[in-house]
């Protein structure tokens, strides 16, 4: 026996063939495996979403400052998200998703519940640690799966569809915020045998349980659907080894090929990927939105998170809505950057309410700041999906991975942190509103010039791919 075949079942256990390619999935397949796919997406959103609205109670017990409850939120959860989703990527690409991201979604579930058991702030950063490590998984594998349920003119719609979850698990996380928060949060802690349970950490395992029925559903009833290529888009992959050795070396010469085709194309990649690093370190007011609001008005995280339900549940979904619908209608139009043209509308609408941190009524900086949540759902769906319709499907699990690592750097490691350490060690906690303004006012318009910097060379790039379709 071959090395080789002796190593059959170390790699290749997750390995699923899909049946012979056609034509797109029926309808209701393709449907129920995005429904499934948005309860996936929204109990990774319930995580992220909730621990803002706890951050009061988490600072005040653990005796955190600002920026050490900026590592926590960010660090701890970002780095093994970086970690983990790049090697995974490699897997995603030949191996059964869904398995895989059956997997990550118990992982997660568990790291969520092991929070609310945490007694240190180690604990705590170590239980984050676990979370990120199970969530690097989901959006890769979401995205691949969805690029092969539709065709390109309807991606934009497709991934709005997805992310229903990015907006239905914070949805559902203010609304469970605002119905639990007053019940738990202030309760008299629990005596256990390894310490104490606090409202924060209760809270924390009832949003981390459900993930587990998730996971044995999309097991059981979802298919893995036909991987769908492009002729002449890039060359052939190598085939999936069956050693560790093999599979290493496979890994890196799988994202060799992945950087190489980044580097052939880098007039349409490089403002994708620097656009959404750049934008993303502006956004650190999401996790210091309860902190903000409890230090300068006054206002509880219960009564924010009771806010925000209008905001997460009519502002976000009407802006998902209207950003398909303006993408579909630039490419009726004959637009072939119609996704990321309606990415720059969706920033020049957030720019509208960036002063909001410097309100002087914490109505109007409410009412202002729901304009980022609107452009949020506007122009998220369009920004995912340009990236998408670019990708080669044969790279497009790692391809994914590197773009979600920008992501991931910016929006969960470092924007958290900026936000934090300036305000702990630059204007001062009591200042924290120019913590937040000030790296809104310089990275958002940034973005926005580096994105437009981009469209031309984009808008070619999807004539070129409608041309090797048509040859082929």
């Amino acid at each position: 026996m071959s090395s080789d075949a002796a190593g059959v079942g170390e790699i290749g256990a997750l390995e699923e063939k899909p049946a012979s390619a056609g034509g797109w999935p029926a309808a209701r397949v393709a449907y129920y495996t995005m429904f499934v796919l948005i309860l996936s997406t929204s109990c990774s959103q319930l995580d992220i979403a909730i621990v803002p609205y706890l951050g009061p109670a988490i600072k005040a017990d653990l005796h955190l400052s600002d920026a050490s409850f900026s590592l926590m939120i960010g660090g701890a959860f970002g780095l093994f998200y970086t970690l983990v989703g790049i090697p995974i990527a490699w897997f995603l690409d030949r191996m059964s998703r869904k398995r895989i991201l059956a997997l990550a979604i118990t992982v997660w579930s568990i790291g969520t519940a092991l929070c609310g058991v945490a007694q240190t702030y180690t604990q705590l950063f170590l239980s984050r640690f676990v979370v990120g490590a199970g969530e690097a998984v989901n959006g890769p594998a979401a995205y691949q799966i969805t690029a092969d349920l539709f065709p390109r003119e309807r991606m934009p719609r497709a991934i709005a569809i997805l992310q229903i979850g990015s907006v239905a698990g914070p949805a559902l996380t203010t609304l469970i915020s605002f119905l639990v928060l007053a019940a738990f949060l202030s309760m008299k802690p629990i005596h256990v045998p390894f310490g104490l349970i606090h409202g924060w950490q209760l809270i924390f395992i009832i949003v981390g349980l459900p993930g587990l029925l998730v996971s044995l559903l999309m097991s059981t009833t979802m298919k893995e659907p036909v991987r769908r290529t492009i002729p002449g888009q890039v060359s052939g992959v190598t085939a999936t080894p069956t050693t560790l050795a093999a599979g290493i070396a496979s890994v890196v010469r799988d994202y060799g090929q992945a950087l190489a085709y980044l580097g052939k194309h880098w007039k349409v990649f490089a403002p994708m990927f620097l656009s959404l690093l750049v934008g993303t370190l502006g956004t650190g007011f999401l996790s210091f939105n309860a902190i903000f609001y409890q230090r300068v008005f006054g206002w509880s995280p219960t009564k924010l998170a009771g806010l925000q339900i209008f905001p997460t549940f009519i502002l976000m979904p009407l802006g998902l809505v209207i950003g398909a619908a303006l993408a579909e209608h630039l490419a009726r139009r004959g637009r072939s950057d119609a996704a990321l043209m309606t990415q720059i509308i969706s920033r020049l609408v957030a720019m509208l309410g960036i002063l909001w941190p410097l309100m002087p009524n914490p109505w109007l900086a409410w009412g202002l700041s729901t304009l980022a949540l609107f452009s949020l759902g506007m122009g998220g769906p369009s920004q995912n999906a340009a990236f998408q319709i670019v990708t080669p499907t044969e790279l497009r699990g790692k391809m994914t991975a590197l773009y979600l690592l920008f992501y991931s750097l910016g929006a969960v490691v470092f924007a958290p942190m900026v936000t934090g350490f300036m305000s702990t060690y630059v204007v001062g906690e009591a200042n924290i509103r120019w913590a937040i303004f000030i790296p809104s006012v310089i990275f958002g318009p940034s973005s926005l010039i580096i994105t437009l910097l981009g469209l031309r060379p984009y808008g070619r790039e999807v004539e070129r791919l409608k041309a090797l379709e048509a040859r082929a």
